[in-house]
């Protein structure tokens, strides 16, 4: 039988909260005890004991597929711990964190003492015995030039998001100007940056750059840092949303003078010598974008600010270039296809069709290029069209009524997933292929890795249903993952219709797709073991950067599906390990036979151990974009409570 997890004190020190050190509850405890440090308690600020009726319910609660039906029932002395332990160590802010609904309720000035703990990513131990920093001590990263601003892009922005053409000027070194707060209130204001942006653009990527701590700010996530950067970050943003009105009403019809304005400020600071003034609101509204759903939490916002990018492009007619355009082709041909894909990536995330469809006939602009033997600028739209319509699938399924049947529903779903296997193939040429004779190509390859992400989150999200009917994991629902907290989860008494029609008509076994999502999971997590991190000393990105962010993480929904179908096959493990009926996991193991299979089952434990870890070490990083940042934690809080004698990862 496999250990049963000790649930967690009713309440840890101080010294261990900050830690995230497993804290016995003594006087001192043993972990201060050991590491000679004064160990003090204060009363939770939960809202009452960790375990309570609506946690016990869900043990309770009817679910369908036999195999995972049947482990947990029979399991559950196995199985509780575990959701005891997971309860009591994910973050109360886990999940999109929405700023423009959730009002800041703790200052500046308290914020920091209260959360300094919960917030704070650090290596084993690093942090045990560090003061909390008062404002004083809080710093941020400013330029002194659209030079300098537009260095700053191409480091940090751009491997992600290849708004502009190629660098027109070397790249040097990342040289911010240290800002430091004025008075206590340490509130943005714009008189103490050392220099204001010039146009809708350069504002935008400030919004983005100013979240990024710099290398003189010693607690990165202490409350206080982050409020200040994101109450700069909110004063550039909206200084570049009134940008993005005037120069919208100061815009052409059309582009098709193309000649920058030679006589205007703007022209001679301009951020690149071939991109026209007049794409500068297009650009900063897809980088408000990103904002909006990385940092402030708003997807609809950010499907507004895509929208409306959208909408401008069209009016000024970079949506229907010829082939033969040769002044600023390249510039606006990323400007339209861009837009076009941040459009398709806010739908998704919303829900709702995007304005305008990448098929759309009145779309005649080519694709860009990055000049490198395999483009993936087809394949990025084509993955983002095939996620829309795996989330289109499973909302069908979600909606379906008493009475209502799918038509031709196991056809559909086949020819889906064919679509999704075959896209699959083509993003897996970019792997056979040297990305090393452009200026451009690490960011090519970049955006192959990132289309491989998508695709094989979007066959986790059409298989997740069948494969664990959609039973709740983490605490709050993101990512169109059922919560625990969810209003319908404790109180179902039946089991949903759309369950039941899964299992009698999907046209995968749940075996099969169980298999299918343990693949794409393990894909995934080598995406972001792989992933580029931005240096600030080299004109080459760096993969084991440990600076913050590691990227744009405006694919971390990608991270949470993996993770989910990770930890639900661990459960599945673990169930049939305690029962001994780990018959019921070969599907999941390499050939197994009755005198292999424990070492099977184990190898295949700690694969799925890897793989949280990865993906938690990865998003880590980017938990300063508070928007999204929940969702890193909470992978660390599933990964510290399925595993709580590892160090955090």
């Amino acid at each position: 039988m496999p250990r049963v997890t000790k649930p967690p004190v009713k309440a840890a020190c101080l010294a261990c909260r900050t830690s995230k050190t497993r804290c016995d509850g003594q006087h001192p405890c043993g972990s201060c005890s050991s590491r000679k440090r004064e160990c003090n308690y204060q009363p939770s600020r939960r809202g009452g004991p960790r375990r309570g009726a609506r946690y016990e319910e869900t043990q309770r609660r009817p679910t369908a597929g036999n195999s995972l039906r049947s482990s947990i029932s029979d399991a559950t002395n196995e199985i509780e711990p575990f959701l005891d332990s997971m309860i009591g160590l994910v973050s109360p802010f886990a999940g999109i964190h929405n700023l423009d609904l959730s009002p800041d309720s703790l200052s500046i000035a308290d914020g920091a003492h209260q959360i300094w703990g919960q917030l704070t990513p650090h290596d084993d131990g690093s942090f045990d015995s560090v003061p909390v920093p008062d404002v004083g001590s809080s710093v941020i990263r400013a330029y002194q030039s659209e030079a300098e601003i537009v260095n700053a892009y191409y480091i940090y922005i751009h491997p992600y998001l290849p708004l502009l053409p190629p660098q027109v000027a070397p790249q040097h070194e990342d040289h911010p100007t240290v800002i430091r707060p004025f008075g206590e209130c340490a509130q943005a204001e714009k008189s103490h940056v050392p220099y204001w942006p010039t146009s809708s653009l350069s504002l935008a990527l400030s919004a983005m750059l100013v979240l990024i701590p710099t290398s003189e700010d010693n607690f990165p996530m202490a409350e206080t840092n982050l409020a200040l950067r994101r109450s700069y970050a909110q004063l550039f943003a909206q200084a570049a949303l009134a940008a993005v009105e005037t120069e919208t009403d100061d815009l052409a019809p059309a582009l098709n003078n193309n000649v920058l304005e030679t006589g205007s400020s703007r022209a001679l600071n301009g951020l690149h010598s071939q991109v026209p003034i007049q794409l500068y609101p297009v650009l900063a509204l897809v980088i408000l974008a990103i904002y909006e759903y990385c940092q402030r939490g708003n997807v609809s916002r950010m499907r507004a600010r895509g929208n409306q990018a959208i909408t401008t492009a069209m009016d000024i007619s970079i949506h229907c270039l010829d082939s033969t355009a040769t002044d600023y082709s390249e510039a606006q041909r990323r400007a339209w296809w861009m837009t076009i894909w941040v459009t398709y990536l806010s739908s998704n995330l919303h829900h709702s069709p995007p304005i305008v469809s990448m098929n759309d006939s009145r779309i005649t602009t080519p694709y860009p290029k990055f000049d490198v033997y395999l483009e993936p600028w087809p394949i990025m739209m084509e993955v983002q069209a095939a996620l829309f319509e795996s989330n289109k699938m499973v909302q069908n399924i979600e909606r379906v009524d008493e009475t209502a049947v799918l038509p031709d529903f196991g056809t559909r779903i086949r020819k889906l997933d064919s679509n999704l296997v075959s896209l699959m193939g083509e993003t897996d040429r970019h792997l056979l292929t040297t990305f090393d004779e452009e200026p451009e190509a690490f960011v090519a390859q970049t955006m192959w890795m990132i289309s491989r992400m998508f695709i094989h989150a979007s066959r986790i999200r059409l298989h997740r249903f069948r494969a664990f009917m959609d039973i709740p994991l983490f605490l709050d629902k993101y990512c169109d993952l059922a919560a625990i907290n969810s209003a319908d989860f404790p109180h179902e008494t039946s089991t949903p219709k759309w369950v039941t029609d899964c299992e009698t008509s999907f046209p995968f076994t749940e075996q099969e797709s169980s298999i299918i999502c343990l693949k794409s999971a393990l894909v995934v997590t080598t995406i972001y073991r792989t992933l580029p991190y931005p240096n600030p000393l080299a004109s080459v990105p760096s993969s084991r950067s440990m600076t913050y962010p590691n990227t744009i993480p405006y694919f971390v929904c990608s991270a949470m599906q993996s993770c989910y179908a990770l930890l639900m096959l661990l459960h599945r493990l673990r169930a049939s390990l305690a029962m001994d009926r780990l018959a019921d996991c070969y599907h999941l193991l390499n050939n197994p036979t009755p005198a292999s299979e424990i070492a099977d089952a184990e190898r295949l434990k700690e694969e799925l151990r890897h793989g949280v870890e990865i993906l938690g070490r990865s998003l880590k990083s980017d938990v300063i974009f508070e928007g999204v940042g929940g969702m890193g934690r909470e992978i660390e809080g599933a990964y510290l409570a399925a595993f709580p004698n590892c160090f955090e990862i």
